[in-house]
């Protein structure tokens, strides 16, 4: 099982705040939202809502799926 470290936690906005910052983005809540609707669709399409993502897993589905490039 991962630690916790390694897991993202969609709720907490200091985790989704320091995925904006990896990626140059503001810290803001339309942002917060974006990334946790990203986040429902990477786990939606691994075939569970309920599975935590990895923080590598999300970023290389924001960076080879999604187009976004690190800061």
């Amino acid at each position: 099982m991962a630690s916790d470290r390694e897991l993202i936690n969609f709720s907490e906005d200091h985790e989704l705040d320091h995925i904006l910052k990896r990626y140059g983005k503001a810290a803001s809540k339309e942002n917060r939202e974006e990334l946790k609707k990203l986040g429902k669709e990477l786990k939606t399409r691994n075939g569970s809502t309920r599975t935590p993502l990895k923080h590598p897993e999300f970023y290389a589905f924001l960076e080879n799926e999604k187009g976004w490039k690190k800061a």
